[in-house]
């Protein structure tokens, strides 16, 4: 074998130019400025690409407006009746764990100007209102407990109609929930006032301060850009010949100002922070794109997230708020999308909505356990792992891509796999095919031939996850054809482990 014998005294020469031996000294972080080429410079955290699975909950007066069942209440109404009484942090964190989730957090605000901390800027938060509780920090400090990373998001909509209390802690503008403040939402040149979005701005990163999440994310009224894409009106970020170029949401100053912000806070509290956004409202490669309540045809190049209501939406009135008419997403369901989205590169941000007091319906948590089950035998072939070149095999594939595609027709429009779908995903030198449904006897991966990636050879061992049964297989010029255990390991897809040389 030959030696290169320059190796070792050129290491030597480097390590005494450092003065010391210590190489993983950390290169000073020079802010972000409020620009879109500075923020470009981001890299999304590492420890989030294992991240594939989080659970967020839709909590608030919508809550009690649908359980009311009296569509005439009004949301101040609604904030009064809301108590909150069986609230309990810790409960609702052992409900993720119990489903299998990797991170969570809370709808940190939603629709309304009441803020779900314990907020300095505005009486109108859950410490002084509804259920007098600071329902973000006690979650977020009992994630960090669970070592659990916190997401946080905001779903502010037409947030200029909703603006309550004070508008900033540099001026006296009060808006008055009581009163018509829709003049603020034409009064800077037909446009939103500054002033609205100088509140949002001081919300918002008020938010961040105090409870420092690990991502922060931006829901409609951020970039406004997933109307006019489900109306047809842009493709891609391509303005079509037939649509009005009016575009909502907030100006790039703001959005600017506030990414900026919380990159720098991540650089100030020395840890990774991401922050997640719908379609195009910023430009790519800043943040990680989310599609609401949908699927994407096909491997994706960049990470991506899907924020999935577990509630199938038969009543659209306040959908992603509990509603015992919205029957839940059985386990089969959430785990066959969550096997999907994580083989095309995605993440599931799963939407499990509270009853009015605090506690979880019974159905929901059936499911919600039954998922954990699976993630209990079948959770190697998906936290913590990368795309194959492949994502999948088989005739199934998603037909309404985008945003709410897996909503539409009460989730008519979601997959449903058959045993000649499989799905890819791998760590290290273990790739995992996984069954979508049970397929008898044997199955034969087509893509896994000794023709394909797969040299003869490659295959060191194949095992099923949750089986003790030695496993017979053989690979040709055809397929991979593999002999199923005699026993199911679980209820829904399968999952065979192939270790690699």
């Amino acid at each position: 074998m030959k030696r290169n014998y320059l190796i070792v005294p050129f290491i030597a020469f480097l390590l005494s130019c450092t003065g010391s031996g210590d190489t993983t000294a950390k290169v000073e972080e020079k802010p972000y400025e409020a620009d879109w080429n500075s923020l470009r410079k981001h890299q999304s955290p590492q420890w989030l690409d294992g991240m594939k699975f989080g659970i967020y909950c839709h909590w608030g007066p919508q809550t009690v407006q649908v359980a009311s069942g009296n569509k005439e209440m009004t949301r101040l109404d609604a904030i009064e009746q809301w108590k909150g009484e069986h609230f309990d942090a810790k409960e609702w964190v052992d409900l993720f764990q119990a489903a299998g989730a990797q991170f969570g957090g809370p709808v940190a605000w939603h629709g309304s100007g009441l803020l779900n901390w314990d907020s300095d800027i505005t009486e109108w938060n859950t410490v002084q209102k509804g259920p007098k509780v600071d329902i973000y920090g006690s979650l977020a400090k009992e994630l960090r407990k669970r070592g659990m990373p916190v997401i946080s998001s905001f779903h502010t909509g037409n947030f200029w109609e909703r603006m309550w209390g004070p508008i900033s802690k540099e001026n006296s503008t009060y808006l008055n929930p009581y009163e018509d403040n829709s003049a603020y939402g034409t009064m800077n040149n037909g446009r939103v006032a500054d002033v609205i979005y100088d509140a949002w701005y001081a919300r918002i990163s008020e938010a961040v301060d105090k409870y420092q999440p690990d991502m922060i994310w931006f829901d409609t009224g951020f970039g406004g850009t997933v109307g006019k894409e489900l109306k047809g009106q842009v493709d891609r970020g391509r303005w079509l010949p037939h649509a009005k170029p009016e575009l909502g949401g907030t100006p790039e100053k703001y959005q600017q100002k506030m990414i900026s912000h919380f990159f720098n806070k991540g650089i100030e509290w020395d840890k990774e922070v991401e922050v997640i956004y719908k379609s195009h409202d910023i430009p790519v490669g800043i943040g990680m794109r989310d599609i609401e309540d949908g699927n994407l045809v096909g491997l994706q190049y960049a990470p991506w997230m899907a924020d999935i209501n577990m509630q199938r939406h038969y009543e659209w009135y306040s959908t992603w708020f509990y509603n015992p008419v919205n029957k839940p997403k059985d386990a089969g369901t959430l785990v066959d999308m969550l096997v999907d989205i994580t083989s095309k590169n995605g993440r599931i941000l799963l939407n499990v909505p509270p009853q009015a007091d605090g506690t979880f319906a019974e159905p929901i948590k059936k499911e919600l356990y039954a998922m954990g089950d699976w993630l209990k035998i079948n959770g190697e072939a998906i936290y913590n792992t990368i795309p194959w070149v492949f994502f999948g095999e088989g005739p199934t594939e998603v037909t309404h891509p985008g945003h709410h595609g897996q909503g539409k027709k009460h989730g008519e429009f979601i997959p449903k796999y058959t045993a000649e779908d499989i799905r890819f995903t791998q760590n290290g030198k273990n790739l995992y095919a996984i069954c979508m449904d049970w397929p008898g006897k044997e199955v034969a991966i087509r893509t896994l031939s000794s023709m394909g990636k797969l040299f003869p050879g490659s295959i060191k061992s194949i095992s099923m996850l949750g089986s003790d049964e030695a496993i017979e297989w053989n690979q040709d010029e055809e397929a991979l054809v593999v002999k199923m255990p005699k026993e199911k390991p679980c209820d829904f897809a399968y999952v065979l482990k192939i270790k690699r040389e």
